[in-house]
């Protein structure tokens, strides 16, 4: 785990899921796509693999900072192609409790992450900096490759930058669930 802002993001390479087939999905049924269908991301076969990784690392991650009487389930997801407006702006995932992202296709992306305490480094200025590091930044910028699964708390302001080439992401929100539902 890398800590950022007094929280965590994982970063993690995944091997075996069949990139070709959800980036072909992601063209069709992204986001901006999507008016009418309701997306099929955690039913469809596709997909199957993929989310069972992502619950394991979302449940890995929280296990990481808090304790074992409680899971993540996922409960959303969804496509991103390219440059989507909704994900070019800062945002968190308000109403869940962990975010993944996986990338099928990234060759010069990256995932921006915000201070969420700005007030703490509100007085410093630049000639106050030799290095930048977690206690004096106002961002932190992930760069993100073909395959990577990224994990964070969802109350973490994040956005993409634009992207020259094609980027393609699966979203996915984690809820909390009693350990005694599983």
């Amino acid at each position: 785990m890398k800590n950022i802002f007094s929280t965590g993001i994982e970063v993690h390479q995944l091997e075996g899921i069949d990139n070709e087939k959800i980036v072909e999905y992601a063209e069709k049924h992204s986001l901006r796509n999507q008016l009418k269908e309701k997306y099929d991301i955690l039913s469809n076969e596709i997909f199957s693999k993929l989310n069972s990784l992502v619950e394991i690392k979302m449940n890995e991650y929280f296990n990481y900072i808090y304790n074992n009487t409680h899971h993540i389930k996922l409960t959303e997801a969804w496509a991103n192609v390219d440059n989507d407006t909704s994900i070019t702006v800062p945002h968190t995932h308000k109403g869940h409790f962990v975010v993944a992202v996986y990338y099928p296709l990234s060759t010069d992306g990256c995932i921006n992450f915000m201070n969420p305490m700005p007030n703490l480094i509100a007085h410093q200025n630049n000639a106050m900096i030799d290095n930048y590091n977690e206690y004096n930044s106002d961002y932190y910028i992930q760069p993100v490759k073909t395959g990577q699964l990224v994990v964070f708390n969802s109350m973490m302001y994040h956005y993409i930058d634009h992207s020259k080439n094609k980027r393609i992401s699966i979203a996915y929100n984690g809820s909390l669930i009693n350990g005694s539902s599983i």
